[in-house]
């Protein structure tokens, strides 16, 4: 099967691939954000610098006076985590994107790396050179704070909204009564306000909303009626001091109106499940907990993301069984290779092959969207040629997954032009 491996391998590197999920900079950020090097292009192994050290890179690094000594600050660490799939997400852009021809950074190679990275990314083109030729993107669905824009050339918008979560504080009220010009004296104002926020954003181009909620509480959310919710609104509004009880039933009755939102706008909704940060309540983010949710709201499409891992597999009975909700494997590449193998490999055999979106690339520098690319399609044909070669799934159809999994199924979810 070694042969149809790099069939697929070939296919996938034509395909104009749908970032189902970007954080990346936009283009006018990346050339004034300073100049890159070995030390400041990071992406997640950022977490395992903090996990070792207990310190972010700026506070590692602060003493440092040369690239030199700042080498010897990051060696050590490297030492303790270049098993883990963070540092080799960092291996794979330094060889795919600045030519790095070892298998690992060593004493020897790290200083002309870090020339040809400081080179590099001051060209002109660069950025978009990275983005649209390299990575033969079409385009990121990028995760947009409340208020800020994008570049439609690189982006589709989705329009965060944690935010909506945290109403009951003044400062957060304010800014959304600043910016719609408008101001709240109840519960349904203020689902007014948030509609129009969302109607504001959808007018510009933006084909969803999106909840991260899960790094800060439980996905598990129940349908408070208003009558509760306008109660602990009006306590809110005139001053007074909510309880944890009070804050989540606001929160849950706020997060069953977007949902229904969502589905009568024409909006995807996406929500943060799984793998958390350092420190993370991970039960929190088990995507179990959204049934409710998601049964209440069958007029919706929920896009559920980063496998939910480690509860993949329950994420995926969750998409056999939710006829509403598309399993999205952004970020997993990079958390876990082999998780992605088999989440993957369970999911084709459970779940409609329309709704599984295979790629998001879910970091902040355009040369890492390559490099996850890069792992996640070494993991997708490792899957669909065994499944081939052992589990009676036909050539056509593994070819047919590829395309529908990198592009089609997110161009028909996010409502998409045909020839983007």
């Amino acid at each position: 099967m070694s042969d149809f491996r790099q069939e697929l391998l070939e296919a996938m590197q034509e395909i104009r691939t749908i970032d189902c999920h970007s954080h990346t900079c936009l283009k006018s950020q990346y050339y004034k954000a300073g100049q890159r090097n070995l030390f400041n292009l990071m992406s997640y192994y950022e977490r395992e610098i903090n996990s070792v050290t207990g310190k972010s890179s700026d506070e590692i690094y602060a003493e440092a006076k040369s690239d030199a000594e700042r080498w010897e600050i990051l060696k050590p660490i490297i030492d303790c985590t270049r098993n883990e799939s963070y540092w080799r997400h960092n291996i794979v852009m330094y060889r795919e994107v600045f030519g790095l021809k070892d298998e690992d950074l060593n004493d020897d190679n790290w200083e002309n790396l870090n020339e040809a990275i400081k080179l590099k990314s001051t060209e002109p083109d660069w950025y978009h050179n990275i983005t649209k030729n390299v990575c033969n993107i079409a385009t990121q669905i990028r995760n947009i704070p409340w208020f800020q824009d994008w570049e439609p050339e690189y982006f589709t918008a989705v329009l965060r909204m944690e935010g909506a979560l945290e109403l009951h504080r003044k400062n957060m009220r304010e800014s959304l009564e600043k910016y719609l010009d408008r101001s709240f004296d109840s519960l349904s104002s203020l689902k007014e306000g948030l509609a129009d926020l969302v109607e504001r954003y959808q007018k510009r181009g933006s084909v969803g909303i999106k909840l991260a909620h899960a790094y800060g509480r439980t996905l598990a959310s129940d349908d408070v009626p208003d009558d509760i919710a306008s109660n602990i609104f009006a306590k809110a509004l005139g001053g007074g001091s909510l309880s944890s009880q009070e804050i989540k039933q606001f929160q849950d009755n706020i997060i069953f109106f977007l949902a229904r939102l969502a589905g009568e706008m024409n909006q995807v909704f996406q929500i943060h499940t799984g793998v958390q940060g350092n420190w993370g309540v991970i039960p929190n983010s088990n995507p179990l907990h959204l049934i409710p949710l998601i049964h209440a709201n069958k007029n919706t499409r929920f896009d559920l993301f980063h496998a939910g891992y480690p509860y993949s597999r329950e994420m995926g009975m969750l998409g056999k069984h939710a006829p509403n909700v598309w399993l999205n494997m952004c970020w997993m590449y990079v958390i876990t290779m082999e998780g992605s193998r088999q989440s993957l490999s369970e999911w084709i055999d459970l779940v409609p092959g329309h709704r599984i979106l295979g790629f998001g690339s879910d970091v902040g520098w355009p040369e890492f969207i390559y490099a996850h690319l890069v792992m996640a399609r070494s993991c997708i044909a490792d899957i669909l040629a065994q499944k081939v070669e052992r589990d009676f799934l036909s050539k056509e159809v593994a070819l047919d997954l590829v395309k529908k999994m990198l592009r089609d199924n997110a161009i028909k979810l996010y409502g998409l032009p045909e020839d983007i």
